[in-house]
């Protein structure tokens, strides 16, 4: 006989950024935001005081025996036990983390290049909003631990506003590499390509400041006008945050059918409608933005092919135009059907890191990245995740995302390098992603001057 948890219906809210307020200050909250609503990303999750935490340097970096762990904490909450909420997702129980980027790439060139900070939480209970039941529920598994069940409800009957604690920046971002080290690095790459080492690579630059205060009042002032359909905050660790504006879906499996839509073509948003939608033309009809995007879709068709049913996989979308706050992308979307015999779990790790910020071939890709570029990622370009038992998975790629550690707040940008690219024009196509993310910060923060480099 089945077993099921509590659901506790509260009033609709298509955004749980006013729930998140309420938990935000508590250990291990996560925010699963779905921005603006503008894209189809169904649902958005709160959650906090995970029952067990799984830290991958806690399995000496072993991603398997890592992956394993989580995917055996999350069978225990789904066997037995029925799904509940309007949703028809859920059983309670869920695993949610951050797998960063060098975790990753670790596997394809034998490098580590820092401590890994990738984890994820096993949470008995959940805050959910679904847009297609127009439905928002707190879910607790049968399982759920009496003190976190007691400490979640007095959250929520607590009608008190929380008083923004607030940050400061002590100073403007400022770039970790200069122009001329840039321009080195994209000739360095268009040398790679001429020698036919590879075909694309996705070169990232890194900004910094030092960030004191709250990291989630942070993300609180970028959230309004820069989520993307597939951002969301992550506390870690008391130190460490995950600050993600994505607007890019990494993988997500459902009833057996794998997802994955990557991102190649950039262009920045006009205030000007008419210039805008010249800009979003000049986009869709731009033949290295549509080469890009082709070339990094069917490394991707490769990628879930080898764990999807044979014939399975197809393109759904091709080079599809669509616009985000500040700038317009190119998408594609690629489907198959899972295999048997391959969990969830196990294609998140061996699709990681993914296709469309990496390049062509990817191990290739990855090893002139870990050449060049002369930090870790860490955070940006990994993925947040959502593991649900049942083969339920959604994934994000961690782009325009900040990474906190300690008081020291990361950003970076990036785009595909091919052989046609201008080192000019690719440094400002960083600029248009991120820069406005930087410039909202420092604006929120009563900063002087803009975040653009000269």
């Amino acid at each position: 006989m089945a077993v099921y948890g509590q659901v506790i219906a509260l009033d609709y809210t298509p955004s749980l950024m006013g729930w998140a307020d309420h938990f935000a200050r508590l250990p291990g909250f996560v925010y699963l935001d779905s921005g603006s609503g503008q894209t189809d990303a169904e649902m958005e999750i709160v959650a906090a005081l995970p029952t067990t935490s799984h830290r991958l340097q806690s399995y000496s970096g072993n991603l398997n025996k890592w992956m394993t762990a989580i995917e055996a904490d999350i069978e225990k909450g789904v066997v037995g036990y029925d799904i509940i909420g309007s949703s028809a997702t859920f059983t309670g129980c869920v695993s949610i983390g951050a797998l960063d980027y060098d975790s990753a790439a670790e596997r394809l060139t034998g490098q580590s290049r820092n401590p890994s900070r990738s984890m994820a939480g096993i949470f008995h209970w959940l805050l959910v909003t679904h847009r297609k039941t127009a439905s928002t529920e707190i879910l607790f598994h049968p399982d759920c631990p009496d003190p976190i069940r007691r400490q979640v409800c007095t959250v929520v009957d607590s009608k008190q506003p929380l008083e923004p604690r607030g940050y400061r920046l002590s100073t403007r971002f400022r770039t970790a590499i200069s122009k001329p080290q840039y321009q080195a690095h994209i000739e360095r790459i268009q040398d790679y390509i001429l020698a036919g080492d590879c075909y694309q690579v996705n070169y990232a630059q890194r900004f910094e400041t030092e960030l004191q205060g709250d990291p989630w009042s942070a993300y609180r002032a970028t959230r309004g006008k820069l989520a993307g359909g597939f951002s969301g905050f992550v506390r870690t660790a008391s130190d460490h945050a995950i600050l993600s504006l994505s607007p890019e879906r990494f993988l997500r499996i459902q009833q057996g059918v794998v997802t994955t839509q990557p991102i190649k073509g950039t262009a920045p948003r006009h205030t000007d409608p008419t210039l805008d939608a010249e800009l979003a033309a000049s986009l869709l009809n731009s033949e290295k933005d549509r080469a890009e995007n082709v070339m990094i879709t069917d490394l991707l068709r490769n990628d879930i092919g080898q764990f999807c049913e044979t014939g399975t996989v197809t393109v759904s979308e091709l080079c599809g135009l669509h616009s985000f706050g500040n700038v317009h992308h190119l998408i594609s979307t690629v489907e198959g059907r899972l295999a048997p015999q391959v969990s969830a779990g196990q294609m998140l790790l061996a699709t990681s890191p993914g296709g469309s910020i990496t390049g062509a071939p990817k191990k290739r890709a990855v090893e002139i990245i870990a050449e060049l570029e002369p930090y870790p990622r860490g955070a940006y370009c990994g993925s947040l995740f959502v593991l649900a038992g049942r083969d339920w998975l959604q994934s994000s790629i961690a782009i325009r995302t900040l990474e906190v550690t300690g008081n020291t707040l990361h950003c970076w940008g990036g785009g595909g390098i091919t052989a046609s690219s201008h080192w000019a024009a690719e440094y400002q196509e960083t600029i248009d992603k991120v820069g406005p993310i930087m410039a909202t910060l420092e604006a929120a923060d009563q900063c002087s001057g803009n975040s653009i480099p000269s």
